[in-house]
This record gives C-alpha cells, structure tokens and sequence, in this order.
C-alpha cells in the first residue's frame, strides 16, 4: 500500500450547502418508520497524487427492525440554486475527467444491524498518479434496497449518503464570476428590498465567496451595508450558486439609491470582484400623505385670505367687488391650478415608472 498522507475527517460543512437534504443525522422513510444514521456525514481529505487514504464511516440502525444496507458510490455533479447537492446516475462517469467515484472503494458491499446496532464500514480512497490539482465531490450511499429491488434491480427503498470532499494538492486555478447581481424589481413602493447575487466557480477548487453590498442614497451618504454568504456557504467548482438577503430600513427612505456588491474568494491569494445597480425607493403611501398635507395647507391659506379680504371689505363698507378682491380670487386660482398641475404631473411620473420597471 502506499504511503497514507496526512488527512483529517472532521463534522464540518464542506460547503456544497445546504448539504441536510441527504447529511443530515438520520433520514427516515415515514410510511414504514425506517431510520439509519451515518457518521462522519461528510469527509474532508487533502491528498496527492498517487496516495492512498483509509477510513472509516459508522452505521445506525435506529428503527424498523433487522435491515441489510447496502453500499454504493456516487459523482456529485453539481449543486441547485441553493446548495443542495446533485449526484450522477452512474457510479463512474469515465468521460469526465472530474469523476472521481472510481477513487472511493468500500470495502465491504453491505452490512446488517438489529435496531439500535451500529457497525464500521471502512473504506479505501485511491488517488491516480494523473489526478488533476482541484476539488473533487463524491459520495457512498448506505441504501435499503425494495424487496423487489433485489431480483429486478429497479427501485429504491431509500438512502442516506457520506459527502466527501477530497483536494488534490497541485496548482490549481481560483477563479469566481459574479453572473448577476439585482434586485426584485426597479422600483419600490415600500420598505424591503431584496438583492440576488448568483456566483460561478470557474476554477478548480473549492471556494467561500463571502460579500458586502453597500447602499448609498441621492447625495452619497452611505445607507446601510448588508452581507452577503455571511454563513460562508460553499461553491463547487464548474457550479452557480444564488445567494439572496434583503434591506428592510427602519428610517425613512425615499429617492434613487445605488447598492455595490463586493465579493471576495480564494484561500491562496485573495481576491475581489465588484458589481453595481440602482434602483428607486418611493413610498407611495408616506407621498400620498405629504401631498394632501400640502394640498390641506394650501386650501387652509386660501381660505383664511378670502376670509381676511371680506372682513376689511366689510369693515370699510364696500359692498362691489373691488380689484382687491378679484386679485385674491384670481391668486387663489392660479395656486389651485398649480397645485392640480403637480399633482398630476407625479402622478403620471409614477405610473410611467411603475409600468416600465415593475
């Protein structure tokens, strides 16, 4: 056997995200009250090319009687939008050149537990001297296979899985895109702004992207910073990933605000990559009460000049019209008719805005 490097299998979150869809401590099949635990749920190895690791995973049997698990490998070929793993079809995919079920062996093909038993499954991880230098995924499924299963071989009882994580140490490539980065919609009526941000792994390791939005108001003046992966989820290589947080401001906001995305990755050298929007902020509300708090002052004035110009007419014992007073009724129009204009003119402002943006 050769040499076994150092390594370290810890109950950490490599990061493929939300990795409890299969890594969680048990998964049960309800209808039949079925449970099995497997531990370590996932494996972190650090290995060169052409050595060779061992270990260990433990096996539970917690409910549902005297069962025989069976066992398999699997590729992880990718991730969905929010981080659960995909896992290929096929044991061994021998046109990808980032296939790497073939390097795992378990080294027993099943095994059986009373309930409450747990036993050792050891395995065998194998690395080829042409290994390329990156991050590889792959994963032993602990299967119960139907009844009908074993003399057809179709159909699943149900499985639980031990993620792996293996680096091939090498120069390997860190590279990350931000391929978008937006909001919900251009323009808000209210409080409470969703960001999406959608990142590539281009390289061939393993990265925690983790980021900043900072949003600036109209003059400059910096609103708030929100971050981004603040839980540093993880992104495998050749995979996208979407992260999304939300502004909700607690004080009044109004106006066109601009947001700058900064996102950092890489564990060798760290770098940065920038992306930036705007959007606006109008409540519609808060800008109906500010109008007709203006239209009310404006009706309040006018009706106390026509008060305060009949009163001196009335005082001087002028019963005619005099220019005075067609003065102020001509005034009071002509801010009447300004006033209808605004309005108006914001109105259609808002309607043209929310028909092209929403």
């Amino acid at each position: 056997m050769n040499h076994i490097v150092h390594r370290h299998i810890a109950y950490v979150g490599i990061a493929i995200g939300a990795l409890a869809l299969v890594t969680s401590a048990s998964v049960a099949d309800a209808q039949e009250g079925i449970a099995v635990k497997i531990a370590p749920s996932t494996v972190d190895e650090q290995l060169d090319p052409g050595t060779v690791a061992e270990g260990v995973l433990t096996v539970t049997n917690q409910n549902g009687g005297r069962q025989t698990y069976y066992l398999g490998t699997r590729n992880i070929t990718g991730m969905s939008d929010e981080g659960r793993p995909t896992f290929s079809e096929e044991d061994v995919d021998v046109d990808d050149q980032w296939s790497a079920a073939s390097w795992i062996e378990p080294l027993i093909d099943d095994i059986t537990l009373d309930v409450d038993q747990s036993g050792n499954i050891p395995y065998r991880i194998t690395i080829p001297e042409e290994a390329s230098p990156g991050s590889y995924f792959v994963s032993i499924f602990v299967t119960r296979e139907a009844e009908a299963a074993q003399e057809s071989g179709a159909g699943v009882g149900f499985h639980v899985a031990a993620l792996f994580h293996i680096r091939v140490a090498g120069a390997a490539t860190e590279s990350m895109l931000v391929r978008e980065f937006s909001t919900d919609r251009t323009l808000y009526s209210s409080v409470g702004t969703t960001f999406t941000t959608r990142v590539e792994n281009t390289g061939t390791v393993h990265q925690r992207p983790r980021g900043i939005i900072t949003i600036t108001d109209m003059l400059g003046n910096e609103a708030a910073q929100i971050p981004v992966n603040e839980q540093a989820g993880g992104v495998m290589p050749r995979t996208e990933r979407v992260f999304s947080v939300e502004w909700n401001p607690e004080s009044f906001t109004i106006g066109r605000y601009h947001a700058m995305l900064s996102v950092s990755f890489g564990e060798r050298q760290k770098q940065t990559t920038t992306k930036e929007i705007s959007f606006w902020v109008v409540p519609l509300k808060e800008v109906a009460y500010m109008l007709g708090g203006i239209a009310l002052f404006i009706l309040l004035v006018l009706a106390g000049l026509k008060m305060y110009v009949r009163r001196a007419l009335k005082r001087a014992g002028v019963n005619a019209r005099p220019v005075a007073q067609q003065r102020a009724q001509t005034l009071s129009r002509r801010l009447m008719r300004t006033f209808a204009v605004m309005v108006v003119l914001m109105g259609l402002l808002f309607i043209v805005i929310i028909v092209l943006n929403v």
